[in-house]
């Protein structure tokens, strides 16, 4: 499981949980040396997780931005066709983020590892299930670790417009796919350009704003391709934007800052240190169950993650633990250490402010 770090819990949690899911800490006991790795079985279960658990489904996939009938599922898809299966380019001669996990994970292979096309760039999920069919898990919790942080470097990469639209309240799905894809420069600006507007219009949202408004933002944050504010509202997007802001369409206003959360600026390439080691997180996991957002069993639960060991073997030596899982979460592992996760890491958010 990944921790919180720099803002970036929410992603950090979602890398751990991939991470854990490739490696089969989901069903797997200690004495396992291999792990299976199957598609479309990871894929139900990255599903499972994107729907079943309330944080990632409104601040990873953002849900609320999708219109109706558009449900939790068919915006899971989106985010996985959006984000997951995003290629990932290249800079120059160097690897990817992608092609980085893509090593790693081929490093492991306990079989015959499948060719990739030269050239090719790969996404987040074809690095992850596009190589070896079994792998040899990894056992020792700075693997573990280390398989995390590559997965969450992949999503900085691949999150980035998906997030930007989120910011801008707009859904993902009209403004990332095909045609209409909207630049991931242009996205950032815009948003520079919303705040400043929002600021200019003093919270008085719900309302066109004013010329003077729109010219003053621009001069402050201007967009790429848009000679000025009048020639960015013009635009689909721009039209798109500055209705939203004024109220005149389906979605909810979401808080900038809770999407913003999600976004790294910059994540150093040469930088494969831990996102956090267990001497870091026991004190705060100790906090944590003095303020009463875990109880002590699921803090050990959480040490035990952290320790490197199996979440499967973790749950089957506390009673308490299996009961809590079944009355509350029908026995999704997944769900509840989701749902742990979050608890944790709003009260890391809460703690830090």
């Amino acid at each position: 499981m990944a921790a919180a770090k720099s803002g970036r819990d929410l992603v950090a949690y979602f890398a751990g949980h991939l991470a854990n899911l490739v490696n089969g800490n989901d069903h797997l006991g200690d004495g396992e040396p291999h792990a299976d790795v199957r598609a479309f079985r990871l894929y139900e279960k990255v599903q499972r997780l994107l729907t079943g658990n309330r944080q990632y489904a409104e601040g990873l996939v953002g849900v609320w931005a999708y219109p109706a009938p558009a449900d939790v599922e068919q915006a899971a898809e989106h985010y996985f066709d959006i984000v997951l299966d995003r290629p990932i380019g290249r800079r120059g001669d160097k690897p990817s983020s992608a092609d980085n996990l893509r090593a790693a994970v081929a490093d492991r292979a306990a079989g015959p590892v499948a060719a990739s096309e030269p050239g090719e760039a790969l996404s987040t999920w074809k690095a992850l299930t596009g190589g070896p069919a079994r792998i040899r898990r990894f056992t020792e919790r700075q693997q573990l670790y280390g398989l995390s942080n590559l997965i969450l470097k992949c999503l900085d990469a691949s999150n980035r417009p998906y997030a930007e639209v989120l910011r801008l309240g707009l859904c993902p799905r009209d403004w990332l796919v095909g045609d209409e894809t909207v630049p991931v420069n242009t996205l950032k600006a815009t948003n520079a350009f919303l705040k400043h507007l929002k600021a200019a219009m003093g919270g008085e949202y719900g309302r066109r704003p004013s010329p003077e408004q729109l010219a003053a933002a621009f001069a402050a944050a201007p967009i790429p391709g848009c000679a000025d504010a009048n020639a960015f509202a013009a635009t689909p997007f721009g039209g798109a934007v500055l209705s939203r802001l004024a109220g005149q369409d389906h979605t909810f206003f979401v808080s900038f800052d809770d999407i913003e959360a999600t976004i790294a600026d910059s994540v150093p390439d040469e930088d494969d240190a831990p996102l956090m080691d267990a001497e870091e997180a026991l004190p705060l996991l100790e906090q944590a169950v003095r303020a009463g957002v875990v109880e002590a069993d699921e803090k050990a639960l959480l040490a035990a993650i952290l320790d490197g060991r199996p979440l499967a073997e973790a749950m089957r030596s506390d009673l308490g633990l299996r009961r809590r899982l079944k009355q509350r979460f029908d026995n999704d592992l997944e769900a509840y250490v989701a749902d742990l996760s979050g608890r944790v890491a709003a009260f890391m958010r809460s703690a830090a402010g």
